[in-house]
This record gives structure tokens, C-alpha cells and sequence, in this order.
């Protein structure tokens, strides 16, 4: 298994994977990966995505609700934090490397989940 980002670096299964699931992280880049039994490798929870996503994670259609997911990132952390989280987003969506809707099984498609994270990119780049 090669790092999404990296490309040609291998990444390094980590111990506590669940039954039916592994987790990997990169010694280069740092980012977490997770794969479930049949799925293809995604991010893993906690990485920015899954996170902009977690509160449509049950809408079919998430549009509409850009500006609270941003709010809920925003919450606690400081003005380098929220760039580096927008930075990583908005890397995804110029470069796909994943089916960001597979992170966490969102009920909304592909397409919807990205445009949606889109807007939560621009929300999260509006001065506060």
C-alpha cells in the first residue's frame, strides 16, 4: 500500500486496526489512512474531510449547510489551524486521490460531497 499523497511511499500498518478494517499512516507526509475489508483507502477519521463532512453525514443532499460545518471546524482552534485545515480540503478537491463519501459513508454522492466541501472551504476562508 502506497501514501495517497506521497505516491511511491509505502505506508506502515498500524497495530490497532479493528476486525475488518486497517489503518496506516505515512513516515513521510504523516497522514492517516483507513481501509475497510473490500473498500478502497480513504482518509481516516479525524483528518479534516471527514470532519468538514461528519455533519451531513445522513443528508442526501448537503448543500445548504456549508457555513455551520465551517463554524463547528472553526471552533477552538487558532487562525493557522483553520488555514492548514482549508489548505488540506481544498488540496483533495484540485487533486483527487480518494472517494471522499467512502470516509465515513456519506448518504450523499460523490459529486455533492465535494461541492459541498468546496463551500466549506470558501466559508472557512471568509474573515471571522
Amino acid at each position: 500500500m502506497f501514501c495517497l499523497r506521497c505516491r511511491n511511499v509505502g505506508l506502515r500498518r498500524l497495530p490497532e486496526s479493528p476486525p475488518g478494517m486497517d489503518f496506516f499512516d505515512c513516515p513521510v507526509c504523516a497522514r492517516h489512512f483507513a481501509r475497510a475489508a473490500g473498500k478502497g483507502m480513504t482518509f481516516r477519521w479525524l483528518h479534516p474531510i471527514s470532519l468538514a463532512l461528519h455533519p451531513v453525514l445522513f443528508f442526501p443532499e448537503p448543500r445548504g449547510a456549508e457555513a455551520k460545518s465551517a463554524r463547528a471546524l472553526k471552533e477552538d482552534k487558532t487562525p493557522e489551524q483553520i488555514a492548514a485545515m482549508a489548505e488540506e480540503i481544498e488540496l483533495e478537491l484540485k487533486q483527487p486521490t480518494q472517494r471522499v463519501r467512502d470516509i465515513i459513508g456519506n448518504a450523499a454522492s460523490e459529486e455533492q460531497c465535494r461541492a459541498f466541501l468546496a463551500g466549506v472551504v470558501r466559508e472557512l476562508r471568509k474573515p471571522s
